[in-house]
């Protein structure tokens, strides 16, 4: 009797430490310690997309990898999607597949894909993603799409050949929930001035001048007040990029993107803090998903 006795708690408390292991929370937290110490494999494993074409191997993951050194927010959209708080912004999210020693569900880690759609002029143009060659544009087709491809940071080249040899190049950044990032490689020639032509138009350019405020913060009140459109309207993408990250160095946050660091270093209230984990307040974490969704 005392035997089955200890069976069953033996049992029960293996039970216990399964369901744990192979929980939901467990799984998000696997995941999450994966990305911050950049464990390939570990993700590899994790990341099961319902999409079978889409490929999670080491490109993908360092493009992946480089999209959150150029922008630390990603994190906190990450695990806000994974927690079902992303505001429909879901980079990454739980879904069931199967089960673990038939008792217990099994979590992987699902993406949505992405696709780039290229434009260019009719000449065929050679498209390199992240230095490989993935496709030939010719001259049959002005637009293609390629992908599927992981989110990430991506460096997209168009080289032609015929004739005097062209080169372009991108960054494209895949996140979100705009699925297809359009770009034009190479565009039309541009038609030839016709000589009789007597009629000249003058441009004038217009700069919006965005002041300095409170010692060159753009947005002061952005971590103890939630923003409005009020508050951003009249920004440009640029500035709404800075004012998200200076939610960040107001911390301390050393960025590993140069522009930013330079940027932030160069204000005189910004201290680099080392020992700065990335972490947010409410309010801020709302302030930088709200700036983001409008960039």
């Amino acid at each position: 009797m005392l035997i089955v006795v200890i069976l069953v708690i033996g049992a029960f408390t293996t039970y216990q430490i399964l369901s744990k292991k192979f929980s939901r929370e467990a799984v998000i937290e696997q995941f999450k310690g994966a990305l911050a110490k950049r464990d390939k494999a570990m993700l590899k494993e994790l990341i099961v997309p319902g999409d079978t074409r889409l490929k999670v191997n080491n490109q993908s993951l360092d493009a992946l990898f480089t999209l959150i050194d150029r922008e630390p927010s990603i994190m906190q959209e990450i695990e806000n999607s994974l927690l079902d708080e992303g505001l429909g912004n879901h980079l990454f999210f739980l879904r069931e597949e199967g089960n673990q020693f038939g008792l217990f569900h099994r979590y992987v880690i699902d993406t949505p894909s992405y696709f780039i759609s290229i434009n260019h002029n009719g000449e065929e143009t050679a498209v390199y993603v992240n230095e490989s060659e993935i496709g030939i544009l010719d001259g049959s087709e002005e637009t293609k799409e390629f992908g599927p491809f992981l989110a990430g940071s991506y460096t997209v080249k168009g080289i032609q050949k015929t004739g005097k040899k062209s080169e372009k190049t991108y960054t494209v950044k895949l996140a979100g929930t705009k699925t297809t990032e359009k770009i034009t490689l190479f565009s039309q020639p541009p038609e030839k001035e016709k000589p009789d032509v007597k009629e000249k138009t003058v441009v004038k350019e217009i700069i919006r001048e965005v002041p300095a405020r409170n010692s060159y913060y753009l947005l002061p009140q952005s971590d103890y007040a939630y923003l409005t459109y009020s508050d951003i309207v009249g920004l440009s993408n640029s500035e709404l990029r800075l004012a998200r990250n200076e939610i960040f160095a107001r911390h301390g946050y050393i960025f590993k993107s140069r522009d930013l660091q330079i940027y932030f270093n160069s204000q005189d209230w910004y201290i680099p803090n080392p020992g700065y984990d990335g972490s947010l307040s409410t309010i801020e974490k709302k302030n930088v998903e709200f700036l983001k969704s409008f960039e």
